[in-house]
């Protein structure tokens, strides 16, 4: 072990990657967690805690929603009032304003918090066999998170330097950009063998051993199973994802994972631990969601529509999704109102909002509430002010809800796809699936909901009036809905299950389908969700008018990322085998060539005209 501690502290002690001087600092840091000085547990801790796939989530949304070109802004999740031309001009050109930061760092995490992974390794290697034993469980851990932190970027740089990305203490210091679609199987099959790893590593564990397992695994707390069930799931996900491209390969993987049986039944939740979540300021891990309030948090008309189907601006129990309430939060009249895609609706209806503002409040009331005005303790300036819905903040950012690994309604999603396709014996119908999907999905948002009621009460509590702002709206109950009864939940899955059931062919069954993820994971995985949209084709968006009406989004979506200048600066020979990939437009593996130059935006009178009480329509002309 004396050679590889040597190995360590020398790299440490060079490294400018490291960020620290020496290992007391690396492993002593007041911002790590425990004060064992048992070194490979407190790697995994260190490269945990820096890891920012769950962590920095929120991260990467911010980076690419501040100037309302990234990612969550082009697939809609984030609408951005249409009333800024300056921001919307060179929209159709991702190559002028594209705000890469976030991106980056999500590249960079492959190979910046997880260099010291094969020293790990080293590590237990060179241990004697019994003392080994109580120390495999990280290196199965950490491989895991690896691989899905891998994945993630296939997704969006598609070639990626894979398997001599992590061999720089072997002397590999410019490695190959390697082959996506042989990553994709390696990462399907490294999911199973440190799934089944890390169970046997736990059976073997010591008392001393398991105590040390449940004490500096701050993700699941030494619940193996737990690790097991993200593993096989994630691998369940990436099954679905080439499925299109490698329909055998794919459904062999989904068969083998049903044979495991080891999905988890419900959903899978990360820590609660605001010391590991590190946003206090914000809530939680979706730090954006508070921090970029105007462009991340307006409510965008696709999914109103979804979820308000009768479009008439209240939730009617039986006629709407029962999340409607807790996903939007009503605007300044307690109604659901979503953005338009229109510059000159938003304009009028901006303006028409600023005057009610300056009547009620007598002052230069504008319906831009101002920045971090929408958080969860400060929601009452929203009530005042604001014209339009927002993303309901006591669902998505209070301070202790759970980090949200994977729910049940995803994995039900991925095998309804399956089931559609024929890819594997699911044992259930696609309709069945869905229907699971769409209780599961409800049951999981009401429960975030709940945690909510317990975030700020005192702020929150001055909307529980009956007349809140002499609107004669309790906004509270409205924040914080009462849960339908079982049967008003199954029978909106049924009645979704039924239009599945109704759609004419696997297209319009996949509009159903796609709807039903877009609703479930929304905010939160802005990024996996554009991974799929990508790949799918659906949901059908809308495309919005600029300026004069002009139309945005005539070019289709954002296939992929540019890798950073720094790879044809520092890995030049390697590099110049991707070079002619390193633009927004070549798309990723896993479209099949019948989705490649499909557009998923269209023109709809829905998303621009909204129809806003009060205002007269005089604009449609």
């Amino acid at each position: 072990m004396k050679k590889y501690l040597l190995i360590l502290l020398t790299l440490l002690l060079l490294s400018s990657t490291a960020c620290q001087d020496n290992l007391q600092e690396l492993f002593d840091n007041p911002n790590t967690y425990f004060d064992d000085q048992d070194i490979v547990p407190r790697m995994w801790t260190q490269m945990m805690g820096d890891m920012a796939d769950f962590k920095n989530q929120g991260f990467s949304w911010y980076q690419n929603s501040v100037n309302g070109h990234g990612i969550p802004n082009r697939i809609h999740l984030n609408s951005t009032i249409r009333t800024s031309s300056t921001l919307y001009g060179n929209y159709d050109d991702p190559t002028a304003s594209w705000p890469t930061t976030g991106f980056q760092r999500l590249y960079d995490y492959n190979y910046q918090y997880f260099q010291e992974l094969p020293l790990m390794e080293g590590l237990i290697a060179d241990m004697d066999e019994e003392e080994k034993k109580d120390y495999l469980v990280y290196s199965h851990m950490a491989r895991i998170f690896r691989l899905y932190s891998a994945m993630k970027s296939v997704d969006f740089y598609n070639s990626i330097p894979y398997f001599d990305g992590l061999k720089g203490s072997e002397g590999v210091y410019f490695p190959q950009y390697d082959d996506p679609w042989e990553v994709y199987q390696d990462i399907m099959a490294k999911f199973k063998e440190h799934a089944d790893g890390i169970k046997s590593a736990d059976a073997g564990l010591s008392t001393k051993g398991r105590a040390l397992f449940e004490q500096y695994d701050v993700f699941f707390k030494g619940d193996v199973t737990k690790w097991v069930q993200f593993a096989t799931a994630v691998r369940l996900r990436a099954a679905v994802r080439v499925s299109d491209v490698h329909p055998t390969e794919a459904g062999a993987v989904i068969a083998d994972i049903l044979s495991g049986g080891n999905l988890p039944a419900g959903d899978i939740e990360g820590p609660r631990d605001e010391s590991w979540i590190n946003q206090a300021s914000a809530g939680t891990y979706k730090a954006n969601m508070a921090n970029n309030s105007r462009n991340a948090l307006w409510f965008p008309p696709e999914l109103m529509y979804w979820l308000d189907e009768d479009r008439d601006h209240v939730y009617t129990e039986g006629l709407d999704d029962p999340r409607l309430p807790v996903l939007a939060i009503p605007n300044r009249e307690g109604l659901y109102m979503p953005v338009s895609y229109s510059y000159e609706v938003s304009t009028a209806i901006d303006l028409k909002v600023s005057e009610w503002n300056i009547a009620d409040h007598g002052t230069d009331a504008s319906i831009h509430v101002g920045a971090n005005n929408e958080r969860h303790n400060q929601a009452d300036k929203h009530f005042d002010l604001d014209g339009w819905s927002h993303w309901n903040p006591f669902s998505t950012t209070n301070l202790i809800e759970p980090v949200r690994v994977f729910t049940r309604a995803e994995i039900e999603l991925l095998l309804a796809e399956a089931a559609l396709k024929g890819l594997a014996n699911t044992g259930s119908t696609a309709r069945q699936h869905i229907e699971n999907a769409v209780v599961s999905s409800i049951n999981y948002w009401y429960s975030m909901n709940n945690w909510g009621k317990t975030t700020n009460t005192s702020n929150i509590a001055t909307l529980d009036v009956d007349n809140y702002n002499g609107k004669g709206v309790n906004f509270y109950n409205m924040c914080f809905p009462g849960k339908p009864s079982d049967a008003v939940i199954q029978t909106w899955a049924t009645k979704i299950g039924q239009d599945f059931e109704n759609a004419v062919d696997t297209e319009a069954k996949m509009e159903i389908l796609m709807r039903q993820k877009y609703i479930d994971i929304n905010v939160i995985e802005a990024l996996e969700l554009s991974a799929e949209i990508r790949r799918t084709r659906h949901p059908i968006l809308g495309k919005f008018r600029d300026v004069g009406n002009v139309l945005r989004e005539d070019n289709g979506i954002v296939e992929r990322i540019p890798y950073d200048a720094d790879d044809g600066i520092f890995n030049t020979e390697q590099f110049k085998a991707v070079a002619d990939e390193s633009n927004f437009t070549s798309p990723i593996f896993w479209v099949p060539e019948s989705k490649r130059g499909t557009n998923p935006y269209v023109e709809n009178d829905i998303y621009y005209f909204v129809e806003y009480p009060g205002i007269p329509e005089t604009f449609k002309d």
